[in-house]
Order: C-alpha cells, then structure tokens, then sequence
C-alpha cells in the first residue's frame, strides 16, 4: 500500500531582517515548485526559485481567473484577495488586467513621481526633526516608517482624513477572526465608495479623481484603490527592514554615508532583503503547466512568492549577506512582465529618500535591541494583519 504524503501546512514562523525563514529553507528544499497546505486547508503549488517564479509570472497560463471562482482554493480567507478573482474565463480576466493597469499607469509616470517626491521629502524632515527632537532609543517603525507610508499614500490618492483611512485599512487587513474581517472589509468598502462619490462632486489632482474620469463605475474606482493601498502596505516593513539592515551592518552603513553614489543600489539591496515574511500572490492555472519536474493541473491554486526568491543562491552570491554595492541585483521584489508593481517607481523614491536624510542625520544609527527582535515573530501578540513584517523598531545615535 503506498501512502500519499500530506503537504506540508504554509504558516508564517517568523523570520530575521535578511535571512531566509526556516519554513521557507525547507520548502526550498523540497524543490523550486512544491505543494503545499495553506491556512485555509486548501492545497496550492509553491514557488521558491527565481528563475521558476520568473518563468510562471510571464506564462499567460497563470492569471486571476478560476472556472469555479466560489469553490477555487483559496490562499487566505479574505474578501481583499476574493475581489482579485474577477471571471471564470481567463481571457476575460487577462483583459480587466490589462485596461486596469492602462488606468493606472499614467498616474505613476515620472513626472507624476517627480512632483511627490519634494512632498516627501519634506515629510521624512518633519518626521526626523520631531523624532530627533527627543533623546533616543525611538520606534523607527512606529514613529516613522508607518505614519510616513500613510501620509505618501494618503497624497497619492487624494484623501485628507489619513487616521480614518489607516483604520479602515487595518479594520480590513485582519486575519485573524472570520467575522471581524468581514466586517473590516465592508466598512472599508462602504467608506471608499463614499470617498468615490466625493470625488466625483468634486475631483482634485489626485489618483481618485483621475480614475473617476476614466469612465470606471464607483465600484470599479473602489476595488482599484483597495487593491492599490493593500499592495503598498508592504512599504513600511520595508523601509523598516531597510532600517533595521543599515543599523546592524555598520560597515555597509558607513559606506553610503561616505559614498552617497551607491544609494540607488543600496536601496535595491534593502528590496531584494527588505521582506520578512513571505509574499504570496495567489494565482491560478488556466491550463496545465509543466515546470521544474512538477506539473500543475488546470485550476491549481499557484503560491508566486517574492520573498524566497531574493535568497536564491544559484542566483545571488552569499544571499543573506547585506551587500549596499551588490550589481546586478535582478531580485523579483516587484514582480515581473505584467504583474510589475505599478507603483515600484514611488516606492523607491521613499525609500531613497528616507535612508538619504536617515544616513545623514543619524550617521551611527544602530539598533536598541537584538536584530531576531526587529520581525514580526510566530505567535507574536496583537492582531495579524496582511503585510505584517516588523513589530517594533527600536533605534539609538
């Protein structure tokens, strides 16, 4: 009698700033395409290379659609990733994709990004003149990485209550009880299309305005602006990350604050590193696909991680070594072909503009606790949230 083995369950351990998880160390082991066990019981397919996870998101195989969209596995159960799976029809979905990336992409050109950035540069001097103001240690994540995501994003989109809007996205973002999520995401929901509607009697210069003239319905409009603000809630972790990586490597620290030159590469090494957790982006197959030894069947839930792959070392030398000078650096931390973050430009003027005025104002910036204590550990207290990574960020100079 042969006996199927059961998949392993995919649950977040908690991880060290710049080192591989040791749940996704095995998983790698595994192989590059495993299965697995999400925390809903479903099973899924995992990617834990580069080049396989490369491979897959180029492939027009995998998408948004599944054929059975209320009985597809699901990664989480949360309405914020429901409303991803648009159609049964995977050419259908490929489209919506396709016309809502042609909606967005305009407000994320250059000149759009250019016109942001003194704001917040104006905002990272605000938020380092208060925090400066007071002796150390400081909570970096708290006092800067959080409020300061918040405020660009707020800018972006046009909305003026920020403490609301961070609420209703926290409200959403839970994972921990079924009732309370649902609820979170209605209010969330309800309170965007008000904020649609206001728009519409009365546009700005501003994200939500231009997608009400871009002749979307309210609901259109508001399912675009969720899935904007979750996907940027990895940014503050990230600037965090950044932090905690640039406090606890010194050498690498006091080579930017000498050669100011290398902080475009040094802010691809924080992306590369910048996750603590892993990222999944769940997707579907609409056909099957044969791929590193595996195949995946037709409606299997695919796990495309980006957080693994960044320590690939049959792609990286010594990938959980902080490198500020690292070239090239071909990590996948905004994904790839048409799944590349939109918003990747903005992302790196924050975190660019951060780490310049932090290095320079804060040149023996170091951390007030071991690095093991920066992530988000398992078990941790308080509420789960999509996007958890850092917990706290204790800093002294």
């Amino acid at each position: 009698m042969t006996t199927v083995e059961e998949p392993p369950l995919l649950r977040s351990e908690g991880s060290v700033v710049g080192t591989l998880s040791p749940m996704m160390r095995r998983m790698r082991e595994r192989g590059a395409v495993v299965k697995v066990r999400t925390r809903t019981g479903d099973e899924a397919w995992l990617v834990t290379r580069l080049a396989e996870l490369k491979e897959l998101l180029k492939d027009r195989r995998i998408g948004r659609s599944h054929p059975d969209p209320d009985n597809r596995p699901r990664y989480l159960d949360t309405p914020l990733l429901d409303q991803l799976v648009r159609s049964d029809d995977p050419e259908v979905a490929h489209d919506i994709h396709v016309r809502t990336r042609a909606a967005l992409t305009p407000h994320f050109s250059a000149k759009r990004m250019g016109d942001l950035s003194e704001r917040i540069a104006q905002h990272v001097r605000d938020h380092l003149d208060r925090i400066t103001a007071d002796e150390p240690p400081a909570d970096l994540h708290a006092e800067l990485s959080l409020p300061l995501s918040f405020q660009v994003l707020c800018d972006l989109m046009g909305i003026a209550d920020q403490a609301t809007f961070m609420a209703m996205l926290a409200g959403a973002g839970r994972l921990d009880e079924t009732e309370k999520i649902a609820v979170g995401a209605q209010e969330l929901f309800a309170y965007l299309r008000e904020l649609v509607a206001a728009k519409r009697a009365d546009p700005g210069d501003d994200l939500i305005s231009a997608l009400c003239e871009a002749e979307l319905d309210d609901g259109a409009v508001s399912e675009l602006i969720s899935t904007v603000s979750f996907s940027y809630l990895v940014t503050p972790s990230n600037l965090s990350a950044g932090i905690a990586l640039f406090a606890s490597h010194p050498r690498q620290r006091e080579r930017v604050v000498a050669d100011p030159s290398l902080l475009d590469t040094a802010v691809e090494e924080v992306l590369r590193l910048g996750k603590v957790d892993e990222s999944f982006q769940p997707r579907y197959a609409s056909a099957d696909i044969d791929i590193a030894g595996v195949t995946i069947k037709a409606g299997d839930l695919v796990l495309c991680d980006h957080y693994a792959p960044s320590f690939d070392d049959r792609v990286f030398t010594d990938p959980e070594t902080f490198d500020v000078g690292r070239s090239p650096n071909p990590h996948l931390a905004f994904s790839h072909g048409l799944s590349h973050c939109i918003g990747a430009p903005l992302a790196r003027i924050e975190l660019r503009e951060v780490y310049a005025q932090l290095l320079q104002r804060m040149p023996e910036l170091r951390l007030a606790v071991p690095l093991k204590q920066v992530g988000m550990p398992a078990g941790a207290g308080g509420e789960e949230q999509i996007g958890n990574g850092i917990a706290r960020l204790p800093v002294v100079w």
